[in-house]
């Protein structure tokens, strides 16, 4: 089954039949989105600061906690059995934690250690969100037939994707009609984890899972490095690290491009429409147009084109954005590049994650899908950290000078990885 049949009558057929699945479908989609729904206000909330750039840069390293502990968190699911009732006591802690937040951000102007604090919190909640998420993976494999797997599968790709970048301009969309109201966008995004509860709590079929580990088991750090090898291992022997490599590159200079875009959105006039807050809606509304347009149509050329030559055409949208910004041009240009990079991106990542499916065994799919999460974050962590020091060490023309070398480097790089694989 292809990926053009994502749409198709059988994939209903199958979501009307299985109302478990349904109702899984719906809670995982609406608790990515209460975990999405908060980025964007922190980096809102950072901006206002006196301490502006370093609040935003802490938010970028510090938010990218729960990707490093996502393969341990993956690790410690093998001890649940009966994991929808383990799900729906931690959806309860996170309404609680944002009710929390919501009483600390009764006023938004906050010392460091506050600020801090929220940012903890909110990666807390993260975390459970990433525990929960790995709970759900056997489950969407034991509900599904195989002749059904690739569509739900895909189905899937594409919804988390979308939750995350609606989550995002929902809670931008929140301070441009209520600005400064942090408080009310806290107990906002309690309502969404509530509102998740209420589906699992709907699902009504055996949630037993066979733990691989016994619950009486504590972590093991050497089982663990071991396991994760194993996993690295099989997807080698499966010659399924290439293409990941190479996207890990380009979400390590996306990283970085994004953290010295948004603060170049704060002090320059030209990178805003308005305020930075309906700059930020603006963007994810574009994002959110590519995304859907990228997973649900088809376009000749693109079919045409290998995961190699998708990102290359990536990296250089993404290089095309950083001279604009370097020569000072406009943000509608910035939106466009973007946008075209977003639907390339929405084509791609249903159509690998999909294919790296059917190539993975089930026994072997949670951990391979949890190291490459973690090696993806890693590469995100490690270009905010990098623009983090170059906005620390340089002006913002030379910050963006140095993301366009670092781009061209990436790219180049790429192209070998390329050329060497399909010379042996």
């Amino acid at each position: 089954m292809s990926l053009r049949e994502l749409s198709n009558t059988k994939l209903l057929v199958v979501l009307k039949e299985k109302k478990h699945l349904r109702n899984m479908i719906c809670a995982n989609t609406i608790n990515h989105i209460g975990s999405a729904l908060y980025n964007v206000a922190m980096f809102t909330l950072a901006s206002k600061q006196t301490y502006s750039t370093l609040a935003i840069s802490l938010a970028n390293v510090l938010g990218g906690i729960p990707g490093w502990i996502d393969p341990i968190l993956a690790y410690m699911t093998d001890r649940e059995t009966k994991r929808l009732k383990k799900a729906a006591i931690l959806n309860v802690i996170q309404v609680l934690i944002y009710i929390v937040l919501a009483i600390v951000m009764l006023k938004y102007k906050m010392p460091l250690a506050v600020f801090i604090f929220i940012i903890l919190a909110n990666i807390v909640s993260d975390s459970l969100d990433s525990y929960i998420n790995n709970m759900f993976i056997p489950f969407s494999r034991t509900w599904i037939a195989p002749d059904e797997r690739r569509s739900v599968t895909s189905l899937e790709i594409v919804l988390f994707g979308l939750s995350i970048v609606f989550g995002q301009l929902l809670g931008a969309s929140w301070l441009v009609w209520f600005p400064d109201d942090f408080f009310g966008l806290a107990l906002f995004n309690a309502v969404t984890f509530a509102l998740s509860l209420y589906f699992l709590k709907k699902i009504k079929f055996d949630d037993t899972v066979k733990s691989v580990m016994s619950a009486e088991q504590h972590f093991s750090a050497g089982d663990f490095v071991k396991k994760m090898k194993a996993a690295y291992s099989y997807m080698h022997k499966q010659h399924a690290l290439q293409i990941m490599w190479i996207m890990a590159g380009l979400k390590l200079v996306y990283a970085s491009y994004s953290l010295i875009l948004t603060v170049a959105m704060v002090s320059e006039t030209n990178l805003r429409f308005g305020s930075f807050a309906q700059t930020l809606v603006v963007l994810q509304a574009v994002m959110t147009l590519g995304l859907l347009i990228g997973s649900f149509l088809r376009f000749d050329w693109l079919e045409k084109l290998s995961y190699e030559q998708l990102m290359m055409l990536q990296f250089l949208a993404l290089i095309l954005a950083t001279l604009n910004c370097v020569y000072r041009g406009p943000l509608l240009i910035v939106l466009l590049i973007i946008l075209i990079a977003t639907i390339i991106s929405g084509y791609l990542s249903p159509k690998y994650t999909t294919d790296l499916v059917q190539k993975i065994g089930e026994e072997h799919l949670t951990r391979a899908e949890s190291l490459m999460g973690f090696i993806f974050m890693l590469a995100d962590t490690s270009g905010s950290l990098l623009a983090t020091a170059t906005l620390q060490l340089f002006s913002l023309k030379n910050s963006w000078l140095l993301e366009l070398g670092m781009l061209v480097v990436f790219m180049t790089v790429g192209e070998f990885m390329i050329y060497k694989n399909k010379r042996q």
